[in-house]
């Protein structure tokens, strides 16, 4: 299984590119005595952080890094990811494995081929009734 680390990744550069755009004109201002020039630096400064953040992420779209996670099949992967990305803190408090994961997954499409829609339920105990004619009464 390979786990594609691209989302944390971006994640981690928006929030440290937020962080330094709150830091940075603060220092500026702090430093500066003529505060149009500061708020004129502050300005240009959060503009090229922008920059740096979109060019960051681009390249970390193109790069796509990656983890491998033997005993995974390669369908469930996408699976597995989307499991966490968001559920990860809770996977990594039950200790959950990627394989762990995967076979609780592969668990649920065997439950759901089960119970398919296309296939009549009959629950026991209940009663089995006959379907119930379609009547048009604009005719």
């Amino acid at each position: 299984m390979t786990l594609d680390l691209t989302g944390i990744a971006t994640s981690v550069i928006a929030g440290v590119f937020s962080i330094l755009a709150i830091v940075i004109p603060m220092l500026i201002s702090a430093r500066m005595s003529n505060t149009a020039a500061a708020a004129t630096m502050s300005t240009a400064i959060k503009n090229s952080l922008g920059a740096i953040e979109q060019a960051s992420e681009q390249s970390i779209g193109q790069i796509r890094p990656t983890i491998t996670f033997p005993g995974v099949s390669a369908t469930l992967t996408p699976g597995v990811q989307y499991v966490l990305d968001h559920a990860g803190a809770e996977a990594t408090r039950l200790n959950l494995t990627p394989v762990a994961i995967a076979d609780k997954i592969n668990a649920q499409i065997g439950l759901a081929k089960i119970v398919s829609p296309t296939t009549p339920t009959v629950m026991l105990g209940q009663p089995v009734t006959a379907p119930v004619p379609i009547v048009d009464n604009a005719a």
